[in-house]
């Protein structure tokens, strides 16, 4: 679909007038008496903590008890839950956090998150470090839209908060335990203690176990169990009324198979399905060991509040995944990736407020280093069936992928039964060797003078090439290829925001960020493989340009020995590739706000954002022709939002309506001739999107709620990467981006019945349907159809709340639901799939005391 600007423009309108109607509506809205309300929600979205209905932001916000309640484990259950977010992962090693369309896909170090993870207002720096259990958590903020004055870089798309508990003035222990099918197995224990009048300690321990959900029908391993544990202590000294010192450490082990991926190829199934069992023979790992540690001091003055926050942190982990998703030998593809991260940040900030003006200036230093090494594992078989797909692909253009990998698999098959095992693959050499000249220096070294490659009939040439290509694939001997990262990343920023009250009822803020960003970076890898090179012999056709036989020419029995090749690793065609890198990005990032309180409960807002992503390098390859860093991002994002609280509180209303520019939105994609390889490209895209949120304390006994998003994305200008082979035929220009639905929709409701005896039993239903979307970067005619989840929780609390029991269920209706299609596996044509849980079922026992 083309961008137009008049309908672009007429939706925009047609937002803001309902949004203006809405206003109308709520000013002239009259108490409504009734005892129930709405708790309120404190936030430190601006750095200071305010009600959640005072914030100019659209933030959805969770408390510990609402995630509990929710059944959310980690971010990626908490993204079904929240409008104009999407957290589509099957690994917890290499999630993606998409807000409002704005993500990245990219693995590798070489470039950063678009979404900034923060716990206890630290900055996650990888991916592979963000995805924590959700245990002994006070609230988790989710704010959209850039976030580039008060979070800094790499919020482009937004910014997750998590927010552990602190230490308490009291003495209390908390045990959480629970058990499930697939013989699932968690417990959460949590310890408060008062140690003396101004210190409190707080200790928590939690494991997580489950099965796997299906069955290999091809090996001993199992694959998507889950096995995690989580240790938290914090230490809350208080030397003063003044003055605040918080200590807080963690450590975490991860020691699970990976994620689950099936083929989606026709051909290659072989009795299993991404719903059903599986076959594969890469055993996967997901191993993770992590440590942090905190000290946040916050010192109360006159006129302002100091805080200081200093923190480091470090982890290293495995990852391991059969990216086939078979187990057949001839498109075995296992893959692993390796980090050895650590990191440290220092960021100063103070805090005041006169009777006008509220400021918040700051300053933040971080230095990462990271090592990252990613493996390819293959066999001679492999790289056959890379071919033929590869052939495929150039015959058949207009096939869609699925099919293309079909044809190639029932080619292949064909092949070895006519006894021509390794003819796609002679074929592909010897049109690389025609490419680079190889052909016509093998030509003057034999003596054919006057002829070149072009005039030599490739079949017969081929022909001769095959019998020293049979053995070797036949052998399906093993194929490892492997590129060593290594990045040593520093920034600096310094910021202010103020709030300026113009009036009792109008505010105007605005707020600056500069951000300079320094990245040391190498990159090391090189063929370490050989492809056997050798003629049998005989007589080659000779043919004119126009095919026309001409004469021949007789070719002796020659041993060419071997060279060295690279499939995963190409290079652009360069054997060794051994490069440090050095670059640096800046920026000077803002926002301004004009909100408007209408009466006590009703407050609009207006504001201009925007956010900046450090540019980085591409990680896994680069050549002759492509670059080997890429540009940083920026997006401006100009918004409409509504906060309200009525009828006494008992409802709680949120809008917003928004627009995005997003400049050289950097995308990591599977493309290029003659060998495919990883290359992140700079793009531009924009985005038009609306999202509301409802709470209603109807009752004492009933609360319900829901959210609406509604996202429109497309790409307006789109890289095109000559080198690797591409043509303006390959742009996306106009194309909606990838894992975006356009519309979700989230309800809850709970019920709560009073006992004679003082206890009480909680119901709680819970509702997500979510509309399709492009599921595949490789090939969009791949969609994920939209679905609906149906969660149900029952559970009773004690009178003194001493015991809780509840009853629980997720994806009631056992809702077959593909998370996402292709990955890897589509280099060599095997295309896997991966679902979300089956029905899962269970109980929750709380005791405290």
């Amino acid at each position: 679909m083309m961008h137009d600007v008049g309908r672009a423009v007429l939706n925009r309108r047609f937002n803001l007038s309902i949004l203006s109607g809405t206003i109308a509506f709520l000013t002239a809205v009259g108490s409504h008496v009734q005892a129930a309300e709405i708790e309120e929600v404190v936030v430190t979205a601006q750095k200071r903590a305010e009600n959640l209905q005072d914030v100019p932001i659209a933030i959805s916000a969770f408390t510990g008890d609402n995630i509990k309640e929710a059944g959310v484990k980690n971010l990626t259950d908490l993204g079904k839950y929240t409008p104009g977010v999407e957290m589509h992962n099957d690994t917890a090693l290499q999630p993606t956090y998409s807000i409002r369309g704005v993500q990245t896909n990219d693995w590798t170090i070489g470039s950063d998150p678009a979404v900034a993870v923060y716990v206890d207002g630290v900055y996650t720096g990888r991916s592979a470090g963000a995805e924590i259990p959700l245990t002994d958590i006070e609230r988790v903020e989710v704010l959209k839209g850039p976030q580039g004055t008060l979070f800094g870089r790499n919020a482009t798309g937004g910014a997750i908060h998590i927010i552990t508990t602190k230490p308490q003035a009291d003495d209390s222990t908390e045990l959480n335990l629970t058990a499930g099918n697939y013989e699932r197995q968690s417990s959460d224990l949590l310890v408060n203690r008062q140690i003396a009048d101004n210190l409190y300690g707080r200790f928590s321990a939690s494991t997580n176990r489950r099965d796997p959900y299906a069955d290999n029908l091809a090996n001993g391993f199992s694959v998507g169990d889950q096995d995690t544990q989580t240790y938290r202590a914090s230490l809350l000294w208080e030397p003063a009324t003044d003055t605040e010192v918080l200590w807080r450490a963690n450590y975490g082990v991860m020691d699970q198979g990976s994620a689950l991926r099936t083929t989606i190829v026709p051909s290659l199934k072989e009795g299993t399905d991404v719903f059903g069992d599986y076959a594969l023979d890469t055993p996967t790992i997901e191993d993770r060991d992590s440590f942090g540690t905190s000290l946040t001091i916050t010192k109360d003055f006159d006129n302002f509040t100091f805080t200081s926050i200093t923190a480091y942190s470090e982890f290293d982990a495995h990852l391991q995944q059969d990216e086939d998703g078979t187990a057949n030998p001839d498109y075995m593809f296992g893959s692993a990736n390796t980090d050895d991260q650590s990191q440290f940040s220092q960021e100063f900030r103070l805090n005041g407020a006169t009777d006008t003006i509220k400021w918040t200036l700051g300053a933040s230093y971080s230095e990462e280093e990271v090592d990252h090494t990613t493996y390819a594992n293959f066999t001679t078989g492999s790289v056959e069936s890379f071919a033929v797909y590869e052939g495929v692909k150039a015959a058949y253009p207009d096939l869609t992928q699925t099919e293309q990998e079909d044809l190639a698999v029932i080619t292949r098959a064909q092949l070895q039964e006519a006894g021509l095992e390794g003819v796609a693959s002679a074929s592909f050499v010897y049109d690389l060797m025609l490419q680079t000249g190889q052909v016509d220096a093998l030509l003057a070294e034999l003596g054919a003078s006057g002829i070149t490659g072009d005039m030599l009939y490739a079949d017969d040439v081929v022909a001769q090439m095959v019998p020293g290509f049979n053995p070797w694939i036949a052998s399906d001997a093993h194929w490892g290829e492997s590129v060593r990262n290594t990045g040593d990343y520093r920034s600096s920023a310094i910021y202010g925001d103020m709030t300026w009250s113009i009036t009792d009822k109008m505010d105007l803020t605005v707020g600056a960020r500069y951000t300079y960003d320094q990245k040391d970076f190498t990159i090391q890898t090189a063929y370490g493989n050989s492809i056997p090179l050798s003629l049998s012999g005989g007589a080659v056709r000779l043919v004119d340009e126009d095919g026309n036989v001409i004469g021949s020419l007789t070719l002796p029995e020659v041993d060419l020995g071997s060279q060295l090749f690279g499939i995963a690793f190409f290079n652009n065609g360069q054997p060794v590739l051994d490069s440090k890198l050095s670059d640096s990005w800046s920026d000077l990032s803002g926002r301004i706000v004009l909100d408007y309180r209408w009466n006590e409960d009703v407050m609009t807002y207006v504001s201009l954002a925007d956010g900046f992503k450090a540019g980085g390098f591409n990680s896994l390859n680069f050549g002759p022709g492509v670059e080997a860093s890429f540009d940083q991002e920026d997006v401006v994002n100009f918004e409409v939002g509504l906060k309200s609280s009525l009828f006494d509180n008992q409802v709680r209303l949120n809008t917003s309506v928004y627009t995005y520019e997003y400049n050289n939105l950097q995308e990591l994609d599977l493309v290029g001739t003659p060998i495919p390889s990883y290359n992140l490209r700079n793009s531009d895209a924009e985005g038009t999107g609306a999202e509301i949120e409802v709470q209603w304390a109807v009752t004492d006994s009933l609360f319900v709620a829901g959210n609406y998003s509604y996202l429109d994305t497309e790409f307006t200008d789109y890289q095109i990467i000559e080198a690797i082979g591409e043509t303006e035929e390959d742009s996306k220009v106009g194309q909606s981006r990838v894992s975006t639905p356009e519309n979700k929709l989230n309800l809850m409701a709970e019920y709560t019945v009073a006992l004679v005896s003082g206890g009480e039993f909680v119901f709680r239903g819970d509702y997500n349907w979510t509309d399709e979307r492009i599921g595949s970067i490789t090939d969009r005619t791949r969609i994920v159809e939209d679905y609906q989840l149906f969660n149900l929780r029952a559970a009773w609390n004690s009178p003194s709340e001493s015991y809780s029991l509840a009853l629980w269920v997720q994806n009631l209706t056992d809702e077959e639901i593909a998370g996402g299609y292709g990955g890897t596996g589509a280099a060599i044509g095997a295309s896997p799939a991966w679902r979300f849980m089956p029905r899962m079922y269970g109980a929750d026992l709380t005791v405290r005391f």
